[in-house]
């Protein structure tokens, strides 16, 4: 019998604590199973939120239940990330309040979630630019384009890729340039510099030449102080514009020119010097998409001579310091050089047809019959001497076991293995595909120790790659068609090695090489990669398994015949076409070998004079026709800057004062202080050189 201490009052107090305690955590128990229950039936009927309410109270009312927990935490996930990619997908598409409900929502169920919040932040900024967009639209309604375009400059600092504000940002410039060539135009200063004019000096002094050109097109020509004056030009142009001519006298001189405004340059000597003078510098910023910023670099360099450029390899960005004519140039050639790279995808069949038979037939006889004495004998160390062998009994000789074996095995087998990869290259970019294993090669090293008898042994593991190795690299040429230097290389293990440093393969290779060029969507198949393998293997009983008949029972033959054949297919298309160069692109101008300039020297006639029959009057330059501006033939005379008088008036009206004449020998500005006949208003006179016009004058 077993005898029951008995209970006292404190120790059925303790009992029923811990009955009640156990009950609790059962009902505990019972409770967390069904709302985890609950919580996954919820789930799967597209409740989301109830069923991980029910989930978490699970996790809360059970909390050393691992599965609970995971349950809870994987489903909180999965609904947290749908609700972050709906709100994105709502962002995207500029819905803002939907956007900031969703986010608001995957926070509710993630309390902290940092894309959640980073989502929220985006929210805002995009209202805060939305207000800022109607304000700046606002203003540039009104007509504050300034003001509209610094809030759109403060915009784009935070939203870098609002479209709207970029659009309305280039609607602006285009606004502000049209205003400032309207003014310019109200102005009269717009086309100074396109006005016609024809230029008729022989060894003239050049800076005479600049003042006849400024009195007769009202455009400003400042002279440096070391520009020499004793400089002489010979030039015969017809009604071309002044930009062209002034340039043309420049190339005469080895001048350069700065344009100030729309009607005023300054003229300076083309020296190292006066260039870091006079030249204007800018910074321009290349952000390249396709080609290598430090290539592009070496090429421009090379190209434009420029110095001051410096690559960023990090941002792919090139930043180049040098003139308006040299940064010209420099975009040219980078929109041409900066084009996307042609792509090609290769549909590659690989197939490897293996057929084998291995046959093993016959009996297996003993090959050898060996017969042993006792090891132990009276000579030294127990060895046993030839006293020993002439006391030995016929039981004490020991004959090996002898067995016969007969083999009946015929085996065939057909292997074909395929591998159909698809693989999207770059052009000139190498392609790698591996179809097969990686075997482990196990090398060791043994180390022997100077101290000690015991050495050390490293070993080392080395992967071989065994199966279909394919290589290839795609050059897409102009005409459509794809050049595809191949590689291909098949191995297979024929072998098992074991040695003592473990366990050794033998692989055997086929490998091919070549280039090919197909046509776009063209098909080549190469095959003849052919292995063939026949084996034969007799073992025999000597004499008497080689009679003819009664010998195939003393004789046992092994074949094995193995054929492998491999064929390839490769099907090149063109993903992205090699990018074509316009016309523009193709050829770039770089001025001469000692001057970059963005356009070539030109003389194109801006407008041709059409000469009436002759009259004894001086012609006048009429409205919109260039005026003369001309030297007298002799060499020695200087030119004259004087204003022709007008035309032949029309009836009914006074004519005008004749042309005085010419200066004298003597004069040192010629015409400047002459009298002159006052042009009409609206018209442009005609500055002619060496006096009264002479007689035969044809006019307009």
């Amino acid at each position: 019998m077993i005898h029951l201490p008995p209970i006292t009052g404190a120790g059925l107090q303790q009992a029923l604590r811990a009955t009640a305690l156990a009950a609790l955590l059962a009902l505990a128990g019972c409770a967390a199973q069904q709302q985890h229950s609950e919580g996954l039936k919820l789930l799967a009927e597209g409740q989301p939120e109830p069923g991980l309410n029910a989930l978490r109270k699970a996790s809360e009312l059970e909390p050393d239940n691992a599965r609970y927990r995971i349950d809870f935490l994987a489903q909180r996930q999965t609904l947290t990330q749908r609700r972050l990619d709906e709100a994105d997908r709502l962002l995207a598409q500029n819905r803002l309040d939907p956007a900031a409900a969703a986010y608001r929502g995957a926070l509710a169920l993630s309390a902290g979630n940092d894309l959640a919040e980073r989502g929220l932040a985006q929210v805002e900024a995009r209202k805060r630019a939305e207000q800022t967009l109607r304000q700046a639209e606002k203003k540039a309604a009104e007509g504050q384009l300034e003001s509209a375009a610094e809030l759109l400059r403060k915009l784009l600092r935070d939203q870098p890729g609002q479209a709207e504000a970029l659009k309305l940002q280039t609607e602006l410039a285009e606004r502000a340039e049209a205003q400032r060539l309207a003014k310019a135009e109200q102005l009269g200063l717009q086309g100074a510099f396109k006005r016609p004019v024809t230029l008729q000096f022989r060894n003239a002094a050049l800076p005479l030449v600049f003042e006849a050109i400024a009195r007769a097109t009202n455009v400003n020509i400042v002279l440096d102080r070391d520009v020499r004056t004793d400089l002489r030009s010979t030039i015969f142009v017809k009604d071309a514009s002044v930009e062209d001519a002034v340039d043309m006298l420049l190339m005469q001189n080895q001048l350069e020119k700065r344009v100030l405004n729309s009607n005023s340059m300054i003229i300076y000597p083309s020296t190292s010097a006066k260039q870091k003078d006079y030249a204007e510098m800018h910074v321009r910023n290349f952000q390249l998409s396709n080609i290598d910023a430090a290539h592009m670099a070496n090429l421009i360099k090379t190209m434009v001579k420029t110095k001051d450029i410096v690559a960023d390899a990090r941002s792919n960005t090139l930043v180049m310091r040098d003139s308006a004519e040299a940064i010209a140039i420099a975009e040219r050639m980078v929109a041409a050089a900066d084009q996307p790279d042609a792509e090609v995808m290769l549909e590659v069949e690989v197939l490897e047809l293996t057929n084998g038979r291995s046959m093993n037939l016959g009996t297996e006889w003993p090959m050898a019959i060996s017969l042993s004495v006792p090891t132990v004998g009276t000579g030294p160390n127990n060895a046993v001497d030839l006293s020993d062998l002439k006391g030995l009994r016929r039981g004490q000789l020991l004959v090996n076991a002898l067995s016969a074996k007969l083999n009946l095995k015929l085996e065939d087998s057909d292997t074909n293995i395929l591998a159909s990869p698809r693989i999207r290259s770059r052009n000139k970019e190498k392609a790698q595909i591996l179809v097969g294993d990686k075997l482990p090669v196990i090398t060791n090293l043994l180390t022997p120790q100077t101290s000690g008898t015991n050495n050390v042994l490293t070993g080392s593991i080395q992967y071989v790659d065994v199966g279909i190795k394919l290589e290839v690299e795609p050059q897409v040429h102009g005409d459509g068609d794809v050049s595809i230097k191949l590689k291909l290389e098949v191995s297979s293990v024929t072998n098992q090695l074991t040695t003592q440093s473990g366990l050794a393969y033998q692989i055997g290779t086929r490998s091919t090489q070549t280039t090919l060029r197909l046509h776009d969507g063209e098909t080549q198949i190469m095959a003849g990669l052919i292995n063939n393998q026949d084996r034969n293997t007799a073992s025999k009983v000597p004499g008497i398994g080689q009679l003819p008949v009664l010998g195939r029972l003393f004789r046992n033959d092994a074949t094995e015949r193995l054929k492998t054949e491999i064929l390839l297919s490769i099907t090149p298309h063109i993903i992205r076409p090699l990018a074509s160069l316009s016309a523009d692109q193709a050829t770039v101008f770089t001025g001469t070998d000692a001057m970059v300039r963005a356009r070539p020297m030109r003389l194109d006639p801006i407008e041709t004079l059409k000469l009436g029959p002759a009259t004894p009057a001086t012609p006048a330059a009429a409205p919109g026709r260039s005026p003369v501006l001309s030297a007298p033939p002799a060499p020695a005379a200087l030119p004259q800057a004087s204003p022709a008088p007008e035309a032949a008036p029309a009836a009914g009206q006074a004519a005008p004062p004749a042309a005085p004449a010419g200066p004298s020998a003597g004069s040192t500005m010629p015409g400047i202080n002459a009298p002159t006949a006052r042009p009409m208003p609206g018209r442009t006179p005609m500055t002619e050189a060496g006096g009264s016009a002479p007689a035969g004058a044809k006019t307009p």
